[in-house]
């Protein structure tokens, strides 16, 4: 037992002995910024969320090297990062990963001053001359810095701070740092990936309204912003539409969904610029030729064009389940009847393709033909022979007005009420007003004056015809148990 333990430390010592003896393998130091990216490509995601592909041409030597990726973005998720040879991937190996953001500025440098000696020069006012004075920084607390010099210790210094030197660890800004040791040395095409925040987009669109209001012009816009601290030329663009599920570290930061609603008017193109198609749950739309992505942009780019969308404009007045258990008295006057512009998202209305989620701007022609806004609403992601409904707004020349008639308490469960509903079209045209009752508990209409339809468990429909300055009453009575 002995023996074996004084062989194997004999074998430590040798290792230890040849290890001492052996060369130091020399570490060489590439940077790499910017101006030697060869492509980009990125996949911006619609919750604050981008993917960055980019390659770079890098000349590595034989055995290890410390390469320093600059030029990243600022928000860049580093435990998402991923280099690789993009020609030939066993040329190198990645022993270590680094991510350097101790970024260069005043207030960092004089932290990592604390207990060290810097220079303190201050302007002689009277003749101009600069007077210095070594100290020692004591307190950096609340950016009030305390300093010892030779007559005592001081704070609030008039003049200018100088150091010796930057500390090495600091870098001009954030950067990537990879020890590869290299097997096949020479001109590589290097790619690395990783996942930033600072990137978003939604779809913008407009729908310009004509022939009566029955069909209308829509023209889809693609906004994008860049807050990630780093910008792309030329670089290859594409859109995941879709709920992707990213898990958040706690950083107390809130990284939201960035919403942006400016937009204007324009015709639609003759040729879609984003290629759509489905991958896994989602929607990829590429841009089919490269575009610059700068830092703090906002940028928008023509999504799709659809000209004679058959429309359907529908006026809607919707009621309260709460109605049918308490008493009211007097009549519940100018109620809103909401407008409301519907279409089919199909192929056979001139469509037909998945619609990312985002905000559709109405417009319609005045007498003198200029386009005026007249609403707008959000809509999330549709489907391709999905029906797209937009609330736009009030109607102005539409009145409801709506009285409870009677109220009955038949049971501590059993009630039973009589509503009187009365509309007044002042339009110059005829419409159908649809009234929208929610209901509650186990209900059952006794009585009523229209023809009705059961739109679910709990909600009724009334499609009322209202001519031009005609008023129609309805009234129904309606027993509901709990």
């Amino acid at each position: 037992m002995n023996s074996g333990i004084l062989r194997m430390a004999g074998s430590f010592a040798l290792v230890a002995l040849l290890a001492a003896g052996a060369p130091a393998q020399e570490r060489r130091t590439l940077d790499v910024g910017g101006d030697a990216r060869a492509s980009a490509n990125v996949t911006i995601y619609n919750n604050n969320l981008a993917l960055v592909r980019e390659t770079r041409s890098v000349e590595l030597g034989q055995g290890v090297t410390a390469l320093r990726w600059k030029d990243v973005a600022q928000q860049v998720r580093p435990e998402t990062v991923h280099v690789g040879d993009a020609e030939a991937p066993g040329a190198f190996t990645v022993l270590e990963q680094n991510y350097k953001y101790d970024v260069l500025n005043p207030s960092r440098l004089m932290e990592l001053y604390l207990d060290r000696e810097l220079m303190l020069v201050t302007v002689n006012p009277a003749t101009g001359a600069q007077e210095r004075e070594q100290a020692t920084l004591l307190s950096t607390q609340d950016y009030s810095y305390v300093y010892r010099t030779d007559e005592g210790i001081t704070f609030g210094h008039p003049g200018r701070v100088v150091f010796p030197e930057v500390p090495a660890n600091f870098v001009e800004r954030p950067t990537l740092e990879w020890l590869l040791d290299c097997r096949q040395p020479g001109a590589r095409t290097i790619e690395a990936s990783y996942l930033t925040y600072g990137m978003s987009w939604n779809a913008d669109y407009v729908l310009v309204l004509k022939d009566g209001d029955s069909r209308g012009d829509l023209t889809g816009w693609v906004t994008l912003h860049n807050d990630s601290g780093i910008g792309f030329e030329d670089a290859s663009l594409q859109l995941v539409a879709g709920q992707v599920n990213v898990v958040q570290p706690y950083s107390g930061m809130d990284y939201g969904v960035y919403a942006y609603a400016q937009t204007a008017y324009a015709p639609a193109s003759p040729a879609p610029q984003f290629v759509e198609e489905g991958m896994f749950e989602y929607h990829l739309y590429t841009l089919q030729r490269p575009t610059n992505l700068m830092n703090r942009e906002q940028k928008q780019i023509e999504l799709l064009g659809a000209d004679g969308v058959r429309l359907e404009k529908k006026y809607r007045l919707d009621g309260d389940s709460y109605y049918y258990v308490s008493e009211y008295t007097g009549a519940m006057e100018n109620l809103p009847v909401s407008v409301w512009i519907e279409f089919d998202n199909s192929e056979d209305n001139g469509m037909g393709i998945p619609l990312p989620a985002g905000t559709i701007r109405l417009y319609t022609a005045d007498a003198s033909g200029g386009q005026q806004f007249i609403g707008e609403d959000a809509i999330d992601h549709t489907p391709r022979d999905e029906r797209v409904e937009l609330r736009v707004g009030r109607a102005f020349d539409v009145v409801a007005e709506r009285k409870q008639l009677d109220y009955e308490v038949l049971s501590s469960a059993l009630y039973e009420t009589e509503w009187e509903i009365r509309l007044r079209n002042r339009k110059p045209e005829p419409i159908v007003v649809e009234i929208h009752e929610p209901m509650a508990g186990d209900w059952e209409i006794l009585d009523s004056s229209h023809e009705w339809e059961k739109e679910s468990a709990m909600s009724l429909l009334f499609s009322v015809p209202v001519r031009p300055d005609q008023e129609v009453v309805v009234t129904y009575r309606v027993r509901t148990r709990y």
